[in-house]
């Protein structure tokens, strides 16, 4: 079996909501919910077994007994249907198999997976199959996912949004109510991410490539001291820089010398954080928190950050406490912060510093996997109560390691 028992401290959790849709944790539930897990195919499925050092997943410490939906196929469909789902793509298989086996689970949660949140969630509504389902979405304002979400939404028990401007957008245009989504920080590993000593903090950096402004940065560079290198890919050819693959090297040739390019293992990447003074996040306008994952990382590792002040990013920090807010798209803005937070280290320090305690309190991966494990454990308490009105038919036994 593929499927994994994944505990949180404390376990037994069950959700109380507050008005704003954030999620806080009360008395015990009766038993762990079920959960059948529909993730998005870049992620590894989490297996606790499996050695690594690498960041730890938030996942494995939700409290719920998880079954994903991947190509080991732990639901064990029948021999007939395992020969179909090698035929077609795992964004549909995991749509058949939830629509399948679904409704024997107290919760279908879909990580990252907006396509198949959304048609599962409208196709259940069409044919009022009955099932629980908590999505955990990023930007919905996209126009194609906001048409989907209008319709699919009355399907959907709970949405963790965590975007502030993403979650406006949902009550405001879409027609979402604000208590079926919930507000949690994107988070990471601090264990992992954290500050280690470095012989000299001689370069800066930058890393990522959702909507990321590497020519503004290029430019800004140019003519400084200042070495840099970009966990990333420079492609001036791209209108909007949204997911630029590793291949997407047209320009890199044109950068100045001290400016470097390519891609990080999360090892590597830890390491020219510690390397660097700072971290640089240039952003293109957008009304999601872009860049969000960089900065947690820089901070973790007691780093300040100089970031495009873009709308999705909305009060992300105080600027002067732990990073710099430039204009977006305004390189000689970001050449004059990069300068001045360049010849301050120790205000670079300081700021970094405040990071650390940001992700410290708030931003720790504890703070996601208890949240969503009080959703799941709100949810399941629905799923019950509908169970024991005979809406529901009983979960079959639990798929463990």
């Amino acid at each position: 079996m593929t499927g994994f028992i994944a505990r949180a401290s404390p376990p037994g959790r069950r959700a109380r909501r507050s008005s704003d849709g954030r999620v806080a944790a009360s008395a015990a539930s009766s038993r762990r919910p079920r959960v059948l897990v529909l993730a998005n195919t870049l992620f590894p499925t989490p297996d606790p077994s499996m050695p690594g050092g690498g960041p730890r997943s938030w996942m494995l410490d939700v409290d719920a007994d998880i079954v994903y939906v991947d190509r080991a196929l732990g639901t064990d469909p029948p021999r007939w249907l395992r020969a179909l789902y090698r035929r077609v793509p795992m964004r549909l298989v995991q749509v058949l198999e939830a629509l399948r086996v679904g409704p024997r689970f107290d919760a279908v949660f879909c990580w990252s997976v907006a396509d198949v949140a959304l048609v599962l969630a409208l196709l259940c509504r069409i044919s009022r199959r009955r099932m629980r389902i908590v999505a955990l979405l990023t930007r919905i304002s996209e126009r194609k996912k906001a048409v989907l979400l209008r319709a699919a939404h009355p399907r959907l028990d709970r949405i963790i949004l965590p975007p502030v401007t993403q979650r406006e957008f949902a009550v405001r245009s879409v027609g979402v109510p604000a208590d079926a989504l919930v507000a949690l920080p994107w988070t990471l590993d601090t264990a992992f991410w954290a500050p280690v000593p470095a012989d000299g903090l001689h370069t800066i950096c930058a890393a990522g490539g959702e909507m990321r402004d590497y020519p503004t940065l290029v430019r800004a560079l140019d003519g400084l001291d200042i070495p840099c290198h970009i966990a990333g890919v420079l492609d001036t050819s791209r209108p909007d820089w949204w997911n630029a693959a590793d291949g997407d090297r047209r320009g890199e040739a044109d950068a100045p010398p001290h400016v470097t390019f390519g891609t990080m293992s999360a090892e590597e990447l830890r390491d020219l954080y510690a390397r660097s003074r700072f971290v640089v996040v240039p952003l293109r306008p957008t009304d999601s928190d872009n860049g969000i994952t960089c900065m947690n990382e820089a901070w973790a590792m007691g780093k300040a950050v100089i970031v495009s002040a873009v709308a999705g990013q909305r009060g992300a920090f105080v600027d002067g406490v732990e990073g710099v807010w430039v204009p977006a798209g305004d390189h000689a803005a970001l050449r004059q912060a990069i300068l001045a937070l360049w010849r301050d280290p120790e205000r670079a320090a300081r700021m970094g510093a405040a990071g650390r305690r940001k992700v410290e309190a708030a931003r720790d991966h504890r703070v996601f996997s208890e949240g969503v494990s009080a959703v799941l454990h709100e949810v399941a308490g629905l799923s019950r109560r509908a169970d024991r009105a005979g809406a529901i038919a009983p979960p079959p036994s639990t798929h463990s390691a």
